[in-house]
């Protein structure tokens, strides 16, 4: 029955089909998954989802990053977790955001949570050169979804910590999303916090035009009302006094 192993090592991640175009058999596949399974040369991501282990050590092979990619047919790794690949995570959590225009289930393995979340579009969203199974957004549209649901890259304190490791940004790429996702708001806060990495990332006075005029009349607030107590006028924006002050005190709060 280990005549298949090194196949499947080749393989890396797969499912029942491919373990059936191997074998030439919808039983024999099932048999032979079962069978490595119990020997444990073979580990279940979920459902019809499995990856090869070590010899040794009977961990995957797979990383996590590996796996979110081939979760559905339009995964992607986006917020927190697009960050964490890029090298820009200030923490590591176990929560890993997945992106797929195709809904599944949330789910864990080997003891991180793999989070579904609905894909509103695909644009950014590139291949790795580093692995054939990952599929992860640039740069440019990571930002944009983190500054949209601050909340999924562990908030505003790793948010801005994150945001400082760049060195460049592509504003025709930023306004781009911005045009795409189309939300007043958003216009609003990309330009407020990125107007404080303005000379770092080479950003022009017109990006931060644009940012104003598109992001309407309306009074918002950045974070929670407790938090954000100081008001900025030219942004129409109620956020903390300095939000990179956990740049200046090594993550104290942001007053």
């Amino acid at each position: 029955m280990k005549q298949y192993l090194e196949e499947l090592h080749k393989l890396r991640i797969f499912r029942l089909k491919d373990v059936e175009t191997l074998v030439g058999n919808l039983n024999s596949a099932k048999d032979l998954l079962q069978n490595y399974k119990k020997q444990r040369l073979i580990c279940q991501v979920r459902r019809n989802l499995y990856v090869v282990t070590d010899l040794a050590s009977k961990v995957s092979l797979a990383n996590k990053f590996e796996i979110a990619g081939i979760i559905s047919p339009t995964s992607y790794l986006s917020y927190q977790s697009a960050l964490e690949f890029h090298g820009l995570a200030h923490q590591v959590f176990y929560d890993l955001w997945v992106s797929s225009s195709k809904r599944f289930n949330s789910f864990e393995f080997e003891g991180i949570r793999f989070q579904y979340c609905e894909s509103k579009s695909l644009s950014g969203v590139m291949n790795a050169n580093s692995s054939p199974f990952i599929r992860v957004t640039n740069l440019e549209r990571t930002v944009i979804d983190c500054i949209d649901k601050i909340e999924r890259c562990g908030g505003l304190e790793e948010l801005i910590q994150s945001i400082s490791l760049i060195p460049y940004l592509d504003q025709e790429l930023l306004l781009n999303y911005l045009q795409e996702f189309n939300k007043q708001f958003l216009y609003q806060k990309v330009g407020f916090i990125l107007e404080y990495f303005k000379q770092e990332m080479k950003l022009s006075d017109n990006f931060f035009s644009i940012c104003k005029h598109k992001s309407g009349k309306s009074t918002r607030y950045l974070t929670d009302r407790i938090e954000s107590i100081q008001y900025f006028k030219e942004w129409k924006l109620c956020a903390p006094t300095n939000i990179l002050s956990v740049l200046e005190q090594g993550g104290e709060n942001y007053v």
